[in-house]
């Protein structure tokens, strides 16, 4: 009796030490998370944000809608979420910077909301403190491993484009995966918000309403291929959702005038060889960023962790495993060929930002998939003294912590937080001061320092770059750019 009661206090004493380290665990990316939304509290509207802050003002949401929409572009929701800084600020009657401030806050929260509910549906029997850690890793890594955090977090012109249709994209994977996988049939209520989702997504660019077919298409194909039920129907309304999303973006009238403008693009040829050069060049950058390598290791381990199973079908997984990348391989370089043949340019930072969330999003799937498959050997290669692998060992959490934190801190985001933070402050003063000299001059011709400090984290293009946006917000001032002060002038 003792010896029992022994060996289950000793193993209730792990499960309690196992907890903890799991709860440690989540300090990593909690930590860079937070750091990154902290981040925000420094940004500044900057150059396209004023285009659309000066007509709000004037006119409203709807009409500028309609004006940018024939003059420039078709992305309605991109359309309507930069004007929202504008709007708060004018019925605060307050400075744009406190609004545009905690507009950015609202969307790295929507960030990281997302990212963590595609993980809580891709692994719903784990719980606790292990389910904390997969949640707040994934958008830990995608952030890390973002070719501009500016573009990501800090410009809502770049973000409002990219970031609310690659989450809606990975969440409609995830729930394509998840179905196929447990045999399951869409429901009514998934059905619905997927097609609220996907046509709201349809219109903040041009390719994402490719995807979202292809991965509806590549579900149908997937599930008549294992024999399930087609459900035909809830995948075709989805993809009405998303086609008339894209005819609304298509059809603006601004595509053709911004089309017009560019001379170097429409060249097929061109187009798909240097698509497939720049697509293969960021996917080998993206495949040795630490954050990603960190990341798909924790992956691994936590799925190996996982008890196997009752029902499995070792050949749909492996299916699925490859299958996922295929397409998400597929999707990326569909975006860098679009792009390169619409605009004659490699793939902007922005833009990449979207696809970088599917495809650490698909390498994730893949790898959850490959390590169930691989379950037995994972479990015999990753014993630790005989033991395996287990979420009552304090032994694992302990280490996946320790590799998380260090993927985190040498991520490339992680890597120049460091090398800036001390820029940022400066930073934020300046655009103060800025705020403060436009809004309140009373000169009509005004002299406007550029900025002395210029962190890429939170700014990309000074007050030369549509300069004349600024200054029909402040009031139709003429704005002169001068040299900033220098250290002793200030």
């Amino acid at each position: 009796m003792s010896s029992n009661f022994a060996g289950k206090a000793e193993l209730s004493t792990d499960r309690s030490f196992a907890r903890s380290a799991w709860l440690l665990a989540c300090a990593g990316p909690f930590i860079f998370l937070t750091a990154l939304i902290l981040v925000a509290l420094y940004g500044a509207p900057e150059h396209d944000d004023f285009c659309f802050a000066y007509e709000n003002v004037r006119y409203g949401f709807v009409p500028t809608v309609l004006h940018f929409y024939t003059g420039l572009s078709g992305r309605i929701v991109p359309l309507l979420i930069i004007q929202i800084p504008a709007a708060v600020a004018q019925a605060a009657s307050s400075s744009i910077l406190p609004a545009y401030v905690a507009t950015l806050i609202a969307f790295a929260l929507l960030f990281i909301a997302g990212s963590a509910f595609a993980m809580v549906r891709m692994w719903p029997n784990v719980g606790g403190p292990a389910l904390i850690v997969l949640m707040l890793g994934f958008p830990a890594a995608i952030a890390g491993a973002t070719p501009s955090a500016h573009d990501l977090l800090y410009w809502l012109p770049g973000l409002a484009c990219y970031v609310p249709p690659g989450l809606v994209t990975i969440l409609i994977l995830g729930e394509c995966v998840y179905a196929i996988d447990r045999e399951q049939k869409f429901s009514i209520q998934a059905t619905t918000w997927a097609v609220v989702a996907a046509f709201l997504s349809a219109t903040c660019n041009e390719f994402t309403a490719v995807w979202l077919v292809a991965i509806l298409a590549a579900s149908l194909l997937a599930r008549f291929a294992f024999g399930q039920k087609m459900q035909g129907g809830h995948h075709c309304i989805i993809a009405a959702a998303v086609v008339i999303g894209w005819l609304i973006v298509a059809a603006a009238p601004g595509n053709g005038q911004r089309m017009a403008a560019v001379d170097s693009g429409w060249d097929l040829s061109f187009s798909i060889r240097d698509g497939l050069e720049f697509s293969l060049i960021d996917l080998g950058t993206l495949l040795v960023s630490p954050s990603l390598i960190g990341w798909l290791v924790l992956v691994v381990a936590v799925s190996t962790a996982i008890p196997a199973p009752k029902k499995r079908d070792g050949r749909r997984e492996k299916w699925l495993a490859w299958g996922i990348v295929a397409v998400c391989l597929g999707c990326w370089y569909f975006e860098y060929f679009l792009h390169q043949l619409i605009t004659g340019a490699r793939l902007v930072d922005r833009a990449q930002n979207q696809a970088l969330i599917l495809i650490v999003f698909g390498f994730t799937l893949s790898s959850a998939f490959l390590a169930r498959i691989y379950w037995p050997q994972l479990r015999e290669k990753l014993a630790l003294g005989g033991a395996s692998i287990s979420f009552d060992k304090p032994v694992w959490p302990l280490l996946l912590n320790a590799m998380i934190a260090i993927s985190l801190y040498f991520s490339t985001t992680g890597s120049r937080l460091r090398l800036e933070r001390a820029t940022f402050d400066a930073f934020w003063e300046e655009a103060v001061e800025r705020d403060g000299l436009l809004a309140s001059s009373p000169d009509q011709v005004v002299k406007v320092p550029r900025h002395r400090w210029k962190p890429a984290t939170l700014i990309s293009a000074d007050i030369t770059s549509n300069i004349g946006c600024v200054a029909r917000y402040y009031h139709n001032k003429e704005l002169i750019a001068v040299d900033p002060p220098s250290d002793g002038a200030r």
